[in-house]
């Protein structure tokens, strides 16, 4: 399978419950697309005005297509999360993120045609990136990392993401 057919096949599993915008731009650069999910949880006695409490969640996914990755793209993908879409993306460009919000995950997914080397692999499964905001007062960010090589099928992720790791090699063994 291709890059275009498998990267079609996941867009569709994600359009599931993620809104997608194809061409992304965020920080220079380029995404082939950005999914954008959200929920709320709220607690209230009998009516919704009387609100006990709320919980925003949201997740904010960048696919990047590529014939390889290296260990800069990797680089670059913890300086995208921490320098753009935490600031953009999570905090909308305000000092915090908005009341009530309790976490936001930061993907980004590298769709590439050849096995990248050993090292960039490892860097993959060793990624991490948080952020608290006003001591979780406001709720943290936490950066998740996914790498599928489809010459072979495999999907690679950091400790945070691997979970998707058996949802990204099932859309590639539904093929």
């Amino acid at each position: 399978m291709n890059r275009e057919q498998y990267f079609d096949r996941l867009l569709l599993e994600y359009a599931k419950s993620f809104d997608i915008s194809r061409d992304y731009e965020i920080g220079g650069i380029h995404a082939d697309a950005y999914g954008f999910f959200s929920t709320v949880s709220e607690k209230y006695v009998l009516s919704p005005k009387a609100n006990l409490w709320s919980v925003l969640g949201f997740e904010h996914i960048l696919f990047l297509n590529q014939k390889t990755v290296e260990l800069s793209d990797i680089e670059k993908a913890g300086m995208l999360m921490a320098e753009y879409m935490a600031p953009q993306l999570v905090c909308k460009g305000h000092k915090y993120p908005p009341k009530d919000h309790m976490y936001s995950y930061l993907t980004v997914a590298f769709l590439c045609e050849q096995t990248p080397e050993k090292a960039v692999r490892e860097a993959v499964k060793s990624f991490r990136y948080e952020k608290d905001y006003l001591f979780t007062i406001r709720g943290h960010a936490e950066g998740h990392l996914v790498m599928m090589d489809l010459s072979k099928g495999k999907a690679y992720a950091c400790k945070a993401a691997r979970h998707l790791v058996p949802f990204y090699e099932d859309i590639f063994s539904k093929a």
